[in-house]
């Protein structure tokens, strides 16, 4: 039997293949590792009240994706905190969040304080303390920062070139 297995694992190290284990019956099933579009929509709708206090641009909006979908597949801890915040926000709106017209969205993020972090954890009070200092603490500055460290965060500080990209080649070669 040992040397069946062991010829097994050779021919399975050799051809590239894994040899497959029987699942376990009392592990949890394997959580999506990818946000719903919906969850993503939430997200963004909170990001553009937060970042920019207006409606992003395609541009800018894409990027803030970009951000947020990179972040959520590298990391299960931000991934399970983007969609906390979307399942929160929808929670305190009542309904879809990113349905909201804007100022509305505005409204409900500066009502529940969703627009900083917390001085302490004592701070917030209320039926969704929990998720509300996990928002506060990690998605917030998340989300800032995915944000302005973008070509766009950038951009809108007046630099013409994001950092790591090449710019207009006469600014390398003239006399200063």
């Amino acid at each position: 039997m040992k040397r069946r297995l062991l010829l097994q694992g050779l021919v399975a190290l050799v051809c590239g293949r894994r040899v497959a284990a029987a699942p376990d019956a009392t592990s949890p099933p394997s959580q999506k590792l990818e946000m719903s579009a919906a969850e993503l929509r939430t997200v963004l709708a909170y990001g553009e009240v937060l970042v920019e206090g207006r409606q992003l641009s395609p541009d800018e909006r894409r990027y803030l994706s970009e951000h947020v979908e990179d972040s959520g597949r590298r990391d299960a801890e931000s991934l399970t905190r983007y969609r906390t915040t979307a399942r929160l926000l929808d929670r305190l709106a009542g309904t879809r969040f990113a349905d909201l017209a804007f100022d509305q969205r505005l409204a409900l993020v500066a009502r529940h304080r969703l627009d900083s972090r917390p001085a302490n954890a004592d701070e917030t009070v209320g039926p969704f303390r929990e998720e509300i200092l996990l928002v506060r603490t990690y998605v917030v500055p998340d989300l800032i920062e995915g944000y302005w460290s973008s070509p766009v965060g950038w951009a809108t500080l007046g630099y013409a070139t994001f950092p790591g990209r090449c710019g207009d080649l006469e600014r390398y070669t003239r006399r200063e």
